[in-house]
């Protein structure tokens, strides 16, 4: 029993030896790893959000030459002064059949003022339906740095159980030889039983990022995924106000507000365009019936009719203040979501420099360090120096560290993908396995 005391010893050392704290699960899986870049390239092609967003900017593209138009010519036929009594077109002299055609014209300025508003509103369209492809491109990048979170950490997990039941046989042995505490025992199988119930909820997470992946895919929601490619720590090097002054210029949300601003104030010229008469033109033909006395000609009328913008205290003047206040409005909107974005940025940054920064311990110091004890308490556990506890501690620690260091660095890659979004632009990209 001693031996297979001493075999076991030996075999959980070999492992811990081969056992790196940086698993390559890529060489793992039977297809290609996921890769970023071609999950976002799909979703931007599928995604229902997308298509909408795209289908709604082809929609306002064709109201400009619409909103420039004239009003359809209206055509009119009548009969004019046909007496009462006799119905008869030869009696009267002014009794004719006739055929018009009259054309509104707006006041010179007003066409093209409409035809603005619209070729603003179809911008903005366009830069909600980018706006719409920078959201979705966020939700598969945070879905696959949760994807790869719990896929790293299911990997930890599994190789560090493996290795607690090597722990566990060992103090079982031990146990039955006299030389270890029946507490040594029930200690590994608690700290078995709580891996197990984290591989559950971890396998779960990795279900759940999967299905969410498929959903902004468009795909069926089990459909088969393979398992992401590596993600590599990268410094993150930026400024938050060069940061603030990009999404200034390329977010397209606020490209969206500054057309609708646009398109408003155009609004404003417009309403004061509408003190101003519109111009009704007819032209009407009316043919006449020769009459007992002889022929009688046939009548051309000729006329042009305006509105009288009687009412401009209850309608002109409101219109205009209206406007007025839309382009208020949406300047409020400007100011305050670049606040936002300003204030987003900035703790983003921070967000990433810590965990960039813890990062960097764990991969250069902490877990090196956790395994150099973790080793330096099995050599000693095999020489009778530690006692079972103390190599159980070790390894419960090592693995604690392990699953930091994939958490920190998935929280940094989406903080920097929160950034990215907000400043409408990719920053540093990712570099993946």
């Amino acid at each position: 029993m001693k031996d297979r005391v001493g075999v076991l010893v030996w075999v959980l050392g070999f492992s811990l030896a081969w056992a790196s704290p940086f698993p390559a699960g890529a060489e793992e899986s039977r297809r290609p790893p996921l890769q970023l870049a071609e999950l976002i390239s799909e979703a931007l092609k599928n995604n229902p959000d997308v298509l909408a967003a795209k289908t709604k900017w082809e929609v306002f593209q064709e109201r400009p030459p619409q909103a420039g138009a004239l009003d359809d010519p209206m055509l009119g036929f009548g009969i004019l002064n046909l007496p009462a009594d006799t119905f008869s077109f030869r009696k009267e002299d002014m009794t004719m059949k006739e055929i018009s055609l009259t054309q509104r014209l707006p006041f010179p300025g007003k066409r093209g003022l409409r035809s603005e508003m619209a070729q603003k509103e179809a911008e903005a369209a366009l830069s909600d339906y980018r706006e719409v492809k920078n959201r979705i491109s966020r939700e598969v990048k945070l879905a696959y740095y949760d994807l790869f979170y719990a896929h790293r950490a299911v990997e930890v997990t599994e190789r560090n159980r493996e290795i607690l039941k090597l722990l566990n046989q060992i103090a079982e042995t031990r146990y039955s030889v006299g030389e270890g505490i029946h507490s040594d025992v029930l200690k590994a199988q608690v700290e078995l039983s709580k891996m197990i119930d984290d591989l559950i909820l971890l396998n779960q997470n990795k279900r759940a990022a999967k299905a969410k992946i498929n959903a902004l895919l468009h795909r069926p929601p089990f459909a088969p995924l393979a398992d992401p490619g590596d993600v590599v720590p990268e410094k993150f090097t930026a400024d938050p106000e060069e940061l603030t002054q990009r999404a200034v210029q390329n977010r397209p949300l606020l490209q969206s507000l500054k057309r609708m601003i646009e398109r408003n104030r155009a609004s404003v010229r417009l309403a004061e365009r509408d003190y101003y008469p519109d111009f009704d033109f007819k032209l009407a033909y009316g043919q006449r019936d020769d009459g007992p006395m002889g022929r009688r000609a046939d009548l051309v009328t000729a006329m042009v009719a305006v509105n009288l913008p009687l009412w401009y205290r209850s309608k002109q003047e409101r219109k205009v203040a209206e406007s007025q206040k839309d382009v208020q409005a949406v300047q409020a909107q400007v100011a305050a979501l670049t606040n936002e974005i300003r204030s987003l940025i900035s703790d983003k940054i921070l967000e990433v420099e810590r965990a960039e920064k813890q990062v960097e311990l764990l991969k250069t110091g902490i877990l090196p360090l956790a395994t150099l004890s973790l080793d330096s308490a099995l050599a000693s556990y095999r020489v009778g120096k530690v006692d079972f506890v103390t190599v159980l501690d070790s390894l419960m620690t090592l693995l604690k560290y392990e699953i930091q260091y994939y958490r920190l660095l998935t929280d940094s890659r989406k903080s920097i993908a929160e950034i990215e979004t907000a400043v409408g632009q990719a920053s540093p990209k990712e570099k993946q396995g």
